[in-house]
């Protein structure tokens, strides 16, 4: 067929049959909204011709969501028909129903179905509108909920416009609107064979007739179906189509559809980037409240990929927009949906009142509309939040109703995650001994598909190890975690297994925060106060000569002494450059100088205990400085060297005091010096010059009691 637009057949309208690519005033949806406006005023039109102009402009406005021009459009046919045209105030009234589905208006649009009276001179034109009213019907079932019904009005149409004859265009139009339906009935019920036949005959229909509105619905059905099945870069292949096409005639509703579907495409590849891109591109099509569901899809969605990131504060402002939007114009379910979001990033926040508040909204909408996965959701928030308060009674509680609903849902994934959260409860009841079997079976069945709780079930079986004292089992469980989150950039949960290994091994956190990878280091770049330490071991001169072996010995007896001492005051081993081991401290909680101060005694210490056990070591000598103030520390470098480090004023004086001290000296900044004037330790005040341009400064010195490097030995013979 041709695909030209015959203006003797308005019922095209109730299909979106509106477009004429080849016509330059038809080619676009925006453009035939015009034209017909035109046509509404032309003279010596009669008032049969005006009204089904009125029609034609009425379905433009409706495919263009221009729910307001609609509305208006509809009640000035009415005043101009006053009865006269049944079949197109028949028209009329069902665009209205259709526009209340496309706007998920759903009761509004029922309760007028329900009183709809289709009236047509025509018998093939009344069998037609008989079989839309049943579709219509059909599309607001689904949208509830109700699939099984639903398809019995698909069903019923499809065999009313059989029995009229050949098919003519407004038969196919239909059946193509029909075949794409049905395809999202069966995709929602998981028959995805089914659903994908039916796309296909969609599409083929639909270029039959050259109906590009239909087509790009084919085609962004199929996408769903391939992003359903994690198949993502066949269903980005699909929407791109799609988009194409809504981009061509213009149709701004089916731009934003498409790049939302774009963007949870690219989220499911872990392409948060290109995600947010179109998430972008959707909430610049949705305007200024021109289409207020979608744009609280759009808010919720950005809100997850801040999630993803763990920048909660912003997550949270997207996620109350998301509340806000579908409290005012969203149905249960979307506001069950939203809930359930505000209350997971308030529990990340920490505000449980709310998020307890905001889960127990979720949760009674959502047993309202007896929606199973979306229950299974929310309870796993619940099922958290009260373990994060430590309420376990209450978290047994809500496991009891988890259980219940995912055993009713089926799903292996539900079922898994239910058995993750069986063995936290057990853990949180101190029963470490009974969740590790639990936990290793819920981590090997989450691993066939990794996600979010594949790393919070490593997490969890890291810390039933460590429970158990199985200390370098745990280590290795939260570096798999720390790992996975990487890959996977939930950074967010990345964040959380650091923070828990930094409790547990905090030489093995370091480590695994100096390798992280180039997302991370935009998160984990921040300004603080800190204090560095840094050993420095004197007179090694003649060690360098020394047999290679007894060089490495040496050499590890003092790093690891050195590291052993810091570990204690709860300092972190930054860096190990020649003989210098640098610490750090104040990145976990408020900087407290006199940490640093108590870590040089204590490496002086260690370092005079060595002199003691070997008697090599009194060859050698050690100087420590301290300084504090402001840094920039977290992941910086070149590409291919990205690292931990640590840069601003402390790393250059801790330099400049190391190159005035002695052996059996700590030397120490003046902001650090005001940080522990308060002890009784004697610090004597020196001045330290200038150099190259830096200008002079005032430092201070506290002397050790104990011996110092004494000349090297002669070799002996």
């Amino acid at each position: 067929m041709s695909g030209k637009v015959d203006f003797k057949r308005p019922l095209l309208t109730l299909s979106g049959y509106l477009i004429d690519a080849e016509d330059p005033e038809l080619r676009t949806l925006e453009l035939a909204q015009r034209y017909f406006e035109r046509r509404v005023g032309q003279p010596g039109a009669t008032e049969e011709e005006i009204c089904t102009t009125l029609i034609w402009l009425a379905g433009a406005r409706v495919w263009l969501h221009n729910a307001k021009g609609a509305m208006h459009t509809i009640a000035h046919l009415r005043a101009r028909s006053r009865g006269r045209f049944k079949e197109i105030e028949t028209l009329a009234s069902m665009l209205e129903i259709l526009l209340h589905l496309e706007m998920r208006e759903i009761r509004q649009g029922q309760t007028k179905l329900e009183v709809l009276q289709i009236d047509s001179d025509d018998a093939r034109n009344k069998v037609r509108l008989q079989a839309c009213a049943e579709q219509i019907k059909g599309r607001f079932l689904s949208a509830q909920g109700q699939i099984e019904e639903a398809m019995q009005c698909f069903d019923t149409a499809a065999q009313q416009l059989k029995g009229g004859g050949a098919a003519q265009l407004e038969d196919l139009a239909i059946t193509a609107e029909i075949y794409n339906d049905q395809a999202h009935a069966f995709q929602r019920e998981g028959k995805t064979e089914d659903s994908l036949k039916l796309y296909v005959q969609a599409e083929t229909v639909c270029r039959h007739i050259v109906f590009p509105l239909g087509l790009a619905r084919s085609l962004r059905g199929r996408g769903t179906l391939y992003s359903d099945r994690k198949e993502f870069s066949e269903a980005i292949k699909y929407f791109k189509d799609a988009v194409d096409i809504y981009q061509r005639h213009d149709s701004p509703h089916g731009i934003l559809r498409c790049s939302i579907l774009l963007g949870r495409a690219y989220y499911g590849i872990h392409d948060l980037r290109e995600a947010l891109f179109y998430f972008e591109e959707a909430r610049l099509q949705c305007g200024k409240g021109r289409y207020p569901n979608d744009e609280a899809e759009v808010n919720a969605r950005i809100g997850d990929i801040m999630l993803s990131e763990g920048q909660y504060e912003k997550a949270a402002e997207y996620y109350e927009q998301d509340l806000q939007l579908s409290q005012v114009h969203g149905d249960e379910r979307t506001q069950s949906h939203a809930f359930r979001n505000t209350g997971r990033i308030q529990r990340l926040l920490g505000n449980f009142p709310r998020a307890e508040q905001c889960l127990l909204m979720s949760g009674q909408l959502l047993t309202k509309l007896g929606d199973q996965q979306g229950m299974v959701a929310t309870l796993q928030q619940m099922v958290q939040l009260y373990l994060e308060q430590n309420k376990t009674a209450q978290a047994r509680s809500s496991l009891n109703h988890l259980k219940d609903r995912s055993d009713r849902l089926g799903r292996a994934h539900e079922k898994a995650v239910c058995r993750l959260f069986e063995g936290i409860v057990l853990r949180h009841e101190g029963q470490s001994t009974q969740a590790l079997p639990i936990l290793k079976d819920s981590l090997f069945a989450l691993a066939r598909e990794p996600g979010f709780f594949t790393v919070l079930a490593q997490m969890e079986l890291a810390q039933a190890c460590f429970e158990m004292n199985f200390k370098d089992e745990s280590v290795g469980k939260f570096l798999e975690a720390i790992n996975m989150a990487r890959q996977l950039k939930h950074h967010d949960i990345e964040k959380r297994a650091l923070d828990m290994l930094s409790k547990v091994d905090r030489t093995e956190w370091a480590k695994a925060l100096r390798s992280a990878g180039g997302p991370t280091a935009e998160r984990n770049t921040t300004r603080a106060i800190l204090s560095l330490v840094c050993c420095e071991l004197r007179n090694t001169g003649w060690l360098w000569e020394q047999e290679v072996d007894r060089i490495t010995a040496m050499l590890d007896g003092y790093y690891e002494a050195m590291a052993q001492s810091i570990s204690k005051q709860r300092g972190i081993v930054i860096q190990i450059v020649g003989s210098r081991v640098i610490a750090v401290f104040g990145l976990e909680a408020s900087c407290d100088p006199v940490q640093g101060l108590r870590c040089a005694e204590t490496c002086q210490e260690a370092f005079f205990k060595l002199q003691g056990e070997n008697n090599q070591y009194l060859n050698l000598g050690m100087a420590c400085s301290i300084a504090t103030g402001h840094c920039l520390h977290g992941l910086m470098g070149a590409t291919d060297h990205k690292g931990y480090r640590i840069v601003g004023e402390p790393w250059e004086l801790i330099d400049r005091l190391l190159d005035q001290a002695v052996s059996g000296e700590i030397w120490v900044c003046q902001d650090t010096h005001r940080g522990i004037r308060h002890l009784e330790n004697n610090f004597t005040p020196r001045d330290v010059a200038d150099r190259g341009g830096e200008g002079k400064l005032v430092a201070y010195t506290a002397s050790s009691s104990r011996q110092v490097a004494k000349k090297p030995a002669k070799a002996r013979t």
